[in-house]
């Protein structure tokens, strides 16, 4: 089995998992869109007594009480708020967004944050992923950090090309790794019998599409899936088979069913992962017709952009094609220069290692080129 398909044998098995346990706003006509580090919030440390399921999230029946989770993503909202389009980065405002948050609440009173989310330090198989091939524990933060300060790959480039590490950087990168945490939480969880829906397996489940899809769906992940299906011609389906794969991972918890629970739990890894696989086509693409057009400061914004998009994705493509993934680094990475025509190499890099990450074509469809 794929690596990343495998956290029953390697992870729960093997050795037990350390449980540690937002929107398109239109910076440049494009997409524009986590908790403390001390542990996941499917502890419930610090929470108010569980009460009542939340409300129906986008078609999604919690089983526990996750409204407070959901509202993260309204901090990602705050972010948005101060990335305009254009004029000066208000970088005090995102900061505070960012490290301080606001808009979700735990029961102690403190804040949960999206930095927390992007620093948790979680032991587990799919965080372990990103840690390992980003050589650090807190990738996401490192990004969205240098972006903010203007250091690292950020060092001297202009407010547009940071924009895209920040808000990429915390739509994605943060909210993304935070939603595979909870699914890790939630695998540990039901291999352990813990099947309590206020407190075991479901309420991770739960949470996962509440840090997914959000109080405000625009400032959240579902949104790229959105824009993306939009740009391949697939519309809702990413976001469509992510809910129905939900639904079996929340029940599958229920009852204790590790089979089930594993086999929609592959199933949302592997459709997540087709989002980033369009972003990344169509920001190589994108790129080169900026270069094309002789707009250099265009096609650093959208290299900026698919570099921002592929690092959701880089870690499962380098394990299955270690060179694919250089390729692509190569093009997207800020420490090369927008090249024209590496659209189409990028395509087939990443078609070479579909059946690896468990798509096929038709998921993906194609970008319709404005």
């Amino acid at each position: 089995m794929y690596p990343r398909l495998r956290y029953l044998a390697v992870a729960l098995v093997a050795a037990p998992l350390i449980l540690t346990a937002c929107a398109d706003a239109d910076l440049d006509g494009e997409d524009t869109t986590t908790e403390d580090a001390s542990g996941s919030d499917s502890d419930s440390a610090g929470d108010p007594d569980q009460g009542s399921a939340s409300g129906e999230l986008g078609g999604y029946e919690p089983v526990s009480d996750v409204d407070a989770h959901a509202r993260l993503v309204l901090d990602m909202c705050e972010v948005n708020e101060a990335l305009p389009g254009d004029g000066e980065l208000d970088d005090e405002a995102v900061r505070a967004a960012y490290t301080e948050g606001g808009s979700s609440q735990r029961g102690d009173g403190s804040n949960r944050t999206l930095q927390g989310a992007a620093t948790g330090g979680h032991d587990e198989p799919l965080w372990n992923r990103y840690a390992e091939h980003f050589g650090s524990d807190t990738f996401a933060d490192d990004f969205v950090t240098a972006a903010l300060e203007g250091t690292g790959e950020f060092d001297g480039e202009p407010d547009g090309v940071r924009r895209q590490g920040i808000q990429k950087g915390i739509q994605n990168q943060v909210l993304m790794a935070h939603v595979f945490h909870e699914l890790d939480a939630a695998a540990a969880k039901v291999q352990a019998g813990e099947t309590d829906a206020a407190e075991g397996a479901p309420h991770n489940v739960d949470e996962a599409w509440a840090f997914y899809h959000g109080a405000d769906p625009n400032c959240a992940p579902y949104a790229t899936a959105s824009k993306r299906g939009e740009d391949f011609g697939t519309g809702e389906a990413v976001n469509e088979s992510l809910l129905a794969a939900t639904e079996r991972m929340r029940d599958a918890a229920g009852e204790g069913d590790q089979a089930a629970f594993e086999e929609a739990y592959d199933e949302f890894v592997s459709t997540a992962l087709v989002t980033y696989v369009q972003a990344t086509i169509k920001y190589g693409q994108v790129m080169g017709e900026d270069l094309a057009g002789g707009d250099q400061e265009a096609a650093r914004v959208h290299q900026a952009e698919g570099y921002a998009f592929w690092r959701v994705l880089a870690p499962f493509i380098a394990e299955a094609d270690a060179a694919a993934a250089e390729e692509i680094d190569a093009v997207l990475a800020l420490t090369a220069e927008p090249t024209e025509g590496e659209g189409d190499a990028i395509r087939a890099a990443l078609e070479g290692v579909y059946a690896d990450l468990g798509i096929d074509e038709e998921q993906v469809g194609e970008f319709q080129s404005s």
